[in-house]
């Protein structure tokens, strides 16, 4: 994200090898006064962890009047309610994270415009336009196929129209 100023918020990914295998996801905050850096990571504790609200992945950051939003996909379901579902959270500095209320941002399940309705194996990737300042559109990588990507045979974005 980067601020009016020229300073940036970067919120990133990290993850632990464990042994052969990658650990559990947690997301972390770095700012710059500069968006082309140098960059700090801000804080000894990540904003996301398996013990911090739960684990998640792919964040996007925006400004909005309060401060800065983020959604981000609930890898369990233990934020959302549904496993790789979206979640919404606040913060006033961009550091310190709370779930907005309801958290949940989006579900697996999109109605197609002719009706019918889907459950989708991901979603993931979230991106919105973002028009006056406000979210109109969710953008995100899927597939048909009913448990992620290792179960399907095309992978395609989609185009949600967010209700006003």
């Amino acid at each position: 994200m980067v601020n009016a100023d020229g300073s940036a918020l970067v919120v990133f990914k990290a993850r632990r090898y464990e042994g052969v295998k990658y650990g559990r996801m947690t997301l972390g905050v770095a700012r710059a006064k500069h968006y082309l850096g140098p960059y700090e990571v801000v804080g000894k504790e990540p904003i996301f962890s398996v013990d911090r609200f739960g684990e998640v992945e792919d964040p996007f950051v925006w400004r909005s009047a309060d401060g800065y939003e983020m959604i981000v996909k609930d890898m369990t379901g233990k934020l959302a309610g549904e496993k790789h579902a979206g979640v919404r959270v606040l913060s006033k500095d961009g550091v310190r994270w709370e779930l907005a209320q309801p958290p949940k941002a989006w579900s697996r399940t999109i109605r197609w415009d002719d009706g019918v309705t889907q459950t989708m194996g991901q979603l993931e990737r979230p991106f919105l336009l973002i028009e006056n300042g406000r979210p109109v559109f969710l953008f995100a990588a899927t597939g048909d196929g009913p448990g992620g990507f290792a179960n399907m045979t095309t992978s395609f974005n989609v185009a949600i129209p967010l209700e006003k």
